[in-house]
């Protein structure tokens, strides 16, 4: 296992809720490494997750992130016009509730922080607006 699908899959593990203990006694075997190399991938993280994850500008983050949500979306969607249980079809439209309140958010957040520097730059210099 190189460097890369070791650390995509602390990534994965780590996403998933393990624990750190939990995620280097798993990947040590998996990789068969050291325990060591698993925590010093822990250390290192600030500098190789950005590039791993394509996360160097933050639009490129928003983006990632609309399309998980699209994506849970459309899963859920999918689980709700096949599934012949309702309940199964409840929860379904609670998480498409769920993904478009979020996808929402996630993407009126960057207009709403312009504002607030713009608004914020205008008071610093004494500028009022209503």
């Amino acid at each position: 296992m190189d460097n890369i699908v070791r650390r995509l899959e602390l990534l994965k593990l780590e996403g998933l809720g393990f624990s750190q203990a939990e995620i280097v006694r798993e990947l040590s075997q998996k990789a068969e490494c050291s325990a060591r190399t698993i925590y010093s991938d822990f250390e290192t993280r600030a500098s190789w997750q950005p590039l791993i994850q394509s996360v160097l500008k933050s639009e490129d983050i928003l983006m990632k992130i609309v399309n998980r949500y699209e994506q849970i979306y459309r899963q859920a969607s999918i689980c709700h016009l096949t599934s012949g249980s309702e309940l199964v079809k409840l929860g379904a439209l609670n998480i498409m509730l769920k993904a478009n309140t979020l996808l929402f958010q996630t993407v009126v957040l960057p207009e709403i922080t312009n504002r607030l520097q713009v608004l914020e730059k205008r008071a610093n210099q004494g500028v009022f607006v209503p």
